[in-house]
């Protein structure tokens, strides 16, 4: 009774943390309507009293004052489209008067999670603004490094990859628009322009060699690690150095940190039809990805969860900060941790089926996922997320790793696929969970049963078992070794002794 006591209350309080983090959002004031309206079109050409229907053979309709012709609207999506992080293109509407300037545009309809909830309307709108008066034919960057021979702005703090996309569907749509009414045919759907990843992998460069680095780094490690963990003081001084890269580096200057947002995506693209544009945009999170896929299948998902997740890393740091400190650690009874995990599966499968009709819908829920606050944002958002990003580290430092476990729907995902792994390389003994529980007294994650073997869906591959297997002063079988070792070499030493006395 106690235990479905504490289920019931913990998933009441997930919903509520849900519900008061989503209820501005659900409640907020709708965007703009799909149809354009008229007023749009005034926000551009404010002397306009008509705009044409769009004719059959054309992607673009005309705006008028009486018989004079002021420019064009048209749909960038409809022109030129880009998928995004959603898997789909962003819908704005784009003005350009007859001198071939662009005259205003507005965002219509998008699905991009980072701009439902993180960035507002407003500062949606004065990254497009930015655009109004400059030439079609201008040759424009949207920040990163400065390029001669183009104009620079500013990008959307925050949603730098997502700005970049709607700056390159804004840009070719206009001048294939520019291009049909001087030669009056119908423009043709393009293939996706690869330019925009293109563009941004030259400008990383420096990143993904240091990520390769240190993938490269770590792989070195997982292959030799039964002869790194027998030297335990060299082994903590690796996973601490390594951890601290992997949530200043890969967390705060890559922004690579991982989300249940590009699974849902990978899902979306392949119902729509597969292409791969849409995951070489971020370069850090593309060369991530394909990493822990293999890692995956070597194994398992505790690869990413305990050395590449940055905000699994700065948990893990938080907690060795609190022990340091001697701060009293709080775990829940076996039989209640073991049913707590259950709460990321419902997470998991909650925000797969609001994905099914779209993203955009998923997107205020996945706010469950701290890391848009930690990582993308900087904590630079409403209070009520702050909070909640800064309980979750708080709580790490009395219950290690607390998110990870019970909470997090990408672990989550990641643990189904562990099913998949190859090899099982974690070391076990006939007397662990028997005579001995050492390991599962060190296991930070709680992912080592009583009986003494290891749940793989749920270890965070930290390899602190493995050191302590090795630990002539901790493993119980090898302080026997060493034991019997000890007395074998005295007794040596007692016969050499009294040779030299005789």
């Amino acid at each position: 009774m106690q235990v479905k006591q504490v289920v019931r209350g913990s998933v009441f309080s997930l919903l509520l943390i849900l519900w008061s983090l989503t209820a501005g959002q659900l409640f907020a004031a709708p965007r703009i309507s799909e149809n354009a309206p008229l007023s749009a079109v005034i926000g551009m050409f404010p002397t306009a009293d008509m705009v044409e229907a769009r004719a059959r053979d054309t992607l673009y309709q005309r705006v008028l004052r009486g018989d004079e012709l002021l420019g064009h609207v048209f749909f960038a999506d409809e022109v030129f489209p880009i998928p995004a992080y959603s898997g789909k293109a962003i819908r704005a509407l784009i003005g350009v008067d007859t001198n071939k300037v662009l005259a205003g545009m507005v965002i219509v309809s998008h699905e991009e999670p980072i701009l439902v909830i993180g960035v507002s309307d407003d500062d949606l709108q004065r990254y497009v603004d930015q655009y109004v008066g400059l030439p079609v034919s201008e040759r424009i960057k949207v920040g990163g490094q400065r390029r001669e021979g183009y104009t620079s702005i500013d990008g959307i703090a925050g949603a730098t990859i997502t700005a970049m996309v709607l700056h390159r569907s804004i840009m070719e749509s206009a001048r294939r628009v520019v291009a049909s009414y001087e030669a009056g045919s119908q423009v043709a759907m393009p293939e996706i322009d690869p330019d925009v990843w293109v563009l941004n992998w030259e400008d990383k460069i420096v990143h993904v060699v240091l990520l390769g680095i240190g993938l490269l780094v770590l792989t070195v490690l997982l292959f030799l690690q039964d002869w790194i963990v027998v030297k335990t003081k060299l082994f903590r001084w690796l996973r601490l150095c390594f951890l601290i890269y992997t949530l200043v580096f890969i967390g705060f200057i890559c922004m690579a940190q991982l989300s249940i947002v590009n699974i849902l995506t990978f899902v979306a693209v392949i119902a729509s039809g597969f292409s791969w544009d849409t995951f070489l945009i971020d370069p850090g999170v593309f060369v991530l990805w394909a990493f822990v896929a293999c890692s995956i299948l070597l194994w398992g998902r505790g690869v990413y969860c305990g050395w590449l997740c940055p905000f699994g890393a700065l948990q893990e740091l938080v907690s060795k900060l609190a022990t340091r400190l001697h701060v009293r650690q709080y775990h829940f009874p076996h039989t209640v941790h073991e049913r707590l995990w259950a709460i990321k599966y419902l997470v998991l499968m909650a925000l797969v089926g609001l994905s099914l009709e779209s993203i955009g819908r998923a997107a205020p829920f996945i706010e469950i996922e701290p890391f848009k606050t930690v990582f993308t944002l900087r904590f630079h958002r409403e209070w009520w997320f702050v909070l909640f990003a800064v309980a979750l580290v708080v709580a790490s430092a009395f219950n290690a790793k607390f998110y990870c476990k019970y909470i997090c729907p990408l672990g989550a995902a990641l643990s189904i696929a562990t099913r998949f792994r190859i090899f099982d390389w974690l070391r076990r003994r006939r007397e662990c969970g028997g005579t001995c529980h050492a390991c599962a007294a060190d296991c930070g994650v709680a992912a080592v049963k009583a009986t003494g073997e290891i749940i793989a869906t749920e270890c965070h591959y930290c390899l602190e078992c493995q050191a302590t297997y090795w630990d002539e002063n901790k493993c119980p079988p090898m302080v026997s070794r060493r034991e019997r070792r000890e007395r074998r070499e005295s007794r040596v030493e007692l016969v050499r002794a009294t040779e030299l006395d005789g």
